[in-house]
């Protein structure tokens, strides 16, 4: 039986890797398949199963999706507000449950909806009428970022929208019966009558009822930096809490006569604590790591009810064939890894010793375990390491799970029922959270506070989990030893190395913007970081820096901002408050003195590569967009120009020079005001990159200019379709390799380049 689940889990988790779904009738054949096998190869069978069920399950999920083909369409549709709305600076987001639509077709099952400016507030359970500007489920794709369209599939969103046209939004019902989405709305608004806006009521939010997206970014990376993330999302340690309190409470009941006589007591208390607690896994907003204690709890009383016992590593391997057999998506979300590496570090090392020093001999002992055991899993799916860690937690897991946890839940009870009641026990824990977060601050801007490993493979990233947890089951010298290797190779490795005298240049994939790094072997430029999004945030905070981090940058040489445009200067902060700049180039017009901007005929050589400033001349008045700034790199393998948004009088200029490139970055994103057919004979490149966002409303790149371009010969990629784009210029005469994230990573749950 054990080795069928090992194998289900097996065929599940092997759907991930496919780069597309098969035709919708494959799991037949091989549900066939496993029936054929199970009674003489039942470890075949069982994979089978897994396999063809994951697939159903992805098929179904998929069949909704709003088609790119259709991106940008705006329709009517009356729908149901299904979740608590999430105000910003000048946004308002909410998830709708559409109900009719005026567009032929499909209808997704749920749309994420943008309202910018929002008259009103929605309410869940309200029925709403809006225009829409309907956009397909795509994120930006780029090497080490969180992969949005993973995470939209999950949460079963079928598209993105926000409010357009003329006709203004119209509530059309308010709902009369209660429902949970309600119930969490009525417990966060219960907080935030009692607290003002700030991060203690946002984080109060997120632990009583899992609304976490109002927490600032600023918290979220400190929380990243001292490894205390898993005690703000609601996790496991939430949901045993809730099932001890429910346990507790039924026992205190028991002791009445007439409650202890009743049949089935057992049976009936067990039923309770399940419900209970599976009632705040759901309110809590269903996360995989309280979906994983909530089947372990059920199965331990499911077990007590049948008076048998069965050891926890097969309890905790029956709890993942339950999660991955109904969540396909379950084997690559860090939150099932988390969760399930943490519980089987746990038992692995944990004595149960008596007396108080063993016992704090043992929590350490866990801790430590806990932190090399998730190491692998954090590098691999977040690209960061907390080295204060174990001590941060050392002090925040007792303190939360005696003091904050307890109140949580209390005041999550009080709420649900009166609103009006104990405000004052949420101004107490919010006073104390205010407290708190300077000290957590202060810690995470430590300089050792965490470490960015560059990206590894993931075969590396599973061999060092696998060779770890064996060598704390069996603690043989060479086991360890070896251990310790592959998990040192995964942290202090490094990423494709850049060659002396060789570059690469890649454009990063930030939507309709700019941001470019160019490597050489020892040094790092960064051309431009992106745009800003209206009601705060900036692309480079999950796209630039995160693949910075992937390739083990730590530091940046020289960050040059071309001009003065948000959508190529929007995440600049973002970088030096992450990085160290060594040298920074504001756009021209914004520095402190003229030899901080860019300026025709500053160089300089970086290992063998030669970087020339071409544009603008000193003393420049055209425009902003002619003022930007034109980067040539000259390697002994080839040359490549970097182009912002000059148009008419800068190219015109441009073209004068010698700009004769291997690789261009079109210049203005494509647009039909540039690309003069004058400086596209001059430059001659071979490869071209639009960086342009996907499907935006100006049309970038024109295809009359990408036309223009491959016409004279050159091949042009798109960050729209491709996602990330690298070309890696080698040190001497040779092949040019151009690579694309959407290419190289290809995952049936994302858009393809052609899509």
């Amino acid at each position: 039986m054990w080795r069928g689940a090992w194998a289900f889990l097996a065929g599940a988790a092997g759907l991930s890797a496919l780069p597309a779904l098969g035709p919708g009738w494959l799991p037949v054949p091989v549900a066939g398949t496993a029936l054929l096998a199970l009674r003489r190869w039942p470890v075949l069978a069982a994979a089978c199963a897994g396999f063809a069920g994951s697939h159903a399950l992805a098929t179904e999920w998929t069949s909704t999706g709003w088609p790119c083909v259709r991106d940008r369409e705006t329709t009517i549709v009356e729908g149901l507000i299904a979740g608590q709305p999430l105000v910003r600076e000048g946004r308002t987001d909410f998830d709708l449950a559409p109900v009719r639509m005026d567009a032929p077709g499909l209808r997704p099952r749920r749309v994420r909806v943008s309202w910018y400016d929002a008259k009103s507030l929605p309410s869940p359970g309200e029925t709403w009428r809006f225009e829409l500007r309907l956009r397909c489920r795509r994120g930006f794709a780029n090497p080490g970022a969180p992969d949005r369209e993973l995470t939209l599939l999950r949460e079963r969103i079928d598209a993105t929208a926000y409010v357009a046209g003329k006709s203004a939004p119209e509530r059309l019902d308010v709902p009369a019966s209660p429902s949970l989405e309600r119930l969490r709305a009525r417990i966060a608004g219960a907080i935030a009558a009692a607290l003002p806006d700030g991060p203690s009521r946002a984080v109060l939010q997120g632990l009583s009822v899992g609304v976490r997206g109002a927490i600032p970014d600023r918290l979220w990376e400190a929380f990243s930096a001292t490894g205390v993330t898993h005690l703000v999302a609601i996790s496991g340690l939430h949901v045993t809490g809730c099932a001890l309190f429910a346990l507790a409470g039924l026992r205190l009941l028991g002791r009445v006569p007439a409650i202890a006589r009743l049949p089935g007591r057992i049976a009936i208390e067990c039923g309770v604590v399940v419900g209970v607690s599976g009632f705040y896994a759901f309110l809590s907003g269903a996360s995989l790591p309280a979906l994983r204690t909530l089947v372990m709890v059920a199965l331990f009383l499911a077990l007590r009810v049948l008076r048998r016992v069965a050891p926890l590593d097969r309890t905790l391997l029956l709890a993942a064939v339950v999660l991955v057999g109904l969540d396909p998506l379950a084997p690559v979300t860090p939150g099932f890894w988390l969760s399930f590496v943490a519980t089987a570090a746990l038992f692995a090392v944990v004595a149960g010793g008596r007396g108080l020093c063993r016992q704090v001999l043992d929590f350490a002992r866990a801790q430590l375990a806990v932190t090399v055991m998730l190491t692998p899993v954090l590098a691999l799916a977040f690209g960061r390491l907390s080295l204060v860690s174990p001590v941060v937690n050392a002090v925040a897991i007792p303190v939360f799970s005696l003091l904050l946890l307890p109140a949580v839940l209390a005041g999550t009870v009080i709420a649900a029922v009166d609103p009006s009641a104990w405000h004052l026990l949420w101004r107490m824990l919010g006073a104390f959270l205010d407290g708190a977060w300077p000290w957590l601050e202060s810690i995470a801007s430590w300089h050792g506070a965490s470490w960015a490993p560059a990206l590894q493979p993931g075969w590396l990233a599973a061999a060092a989990g696998v060779g770890v947890f064996a060598a704390l089951l069996l603690p043989v010298t060479g086991l360890r030893v070896a251990a310790t290797m592959l998990l040192l190779s995964l942290v202090f490795g490094r990423a494709q190395p850049v060659d002396e005298g060789a570059f690469t240049v890649t454009a990063v994939d930030v939507g309709q913007g700019l941001a470019v790094v160019v490597e050489t072997a020892r040094r790092v430029l960064v051309f431009d970081t992106g745009p800003a999004w209206t009601g705060g945030g900036a692309a480079a905070q999950v796209t630039l820096l995160p693949y910075l981090r992937s390739r083990g940058i730590r530091s940046v040489d020289r960050l040059v901002l071309s001009h003065d445009d948000r959508d190529h200067t929007g995440g600049a902060g973002r970088l030096q408050a992450a990085l160290p700049v060594r040298r920074f180039q504001p756009a021209p017009g914004r520095g402190r003195d003229a030899g901080e901007e860019c300026r025709r005929g500053d160089a300089w050589h970086w290992d063998r590569v030669h970087f020339r400033i071409l544009h603008p001349p000193a003393h420049f008045a055209g425009p902003d967009n002619d003022r930007s700034c034109a980067i040539l790199v000259s390697g002994e393998g080839g040359r490549a120009l970097l182009l912002a948004d000059p148009e008419a009088a800068a190219e015109s200029l441009l073209a004068e020079q010698a700009v004769a490139a291997d690789i261009v970055l079109l210049p203005h994103h494509g647009s039909r005001s540039s690309s003069s057919a004058a400086l596209v004979s001059a430059v001659d490149a071979r490869y071209g990159i639009a960086s342009a966002g996907f499907g935006n409303r100006w049309g970038m790149p024109d295809e009359a200019v990408v036309e223009r371009w491959r016409t004279a010969g050159t091949t042009v990629y798109t960050t729209a379709a491709e996602g990330a784009v690298s070309a890696r210029v080698p040190a001497g005469p040779g092949r040019i390799e151009i690579r694309s994230a959407r290419r190289d990573a290809a995952r049936w749950w994302r858009s393809g380049p052609a899509d």
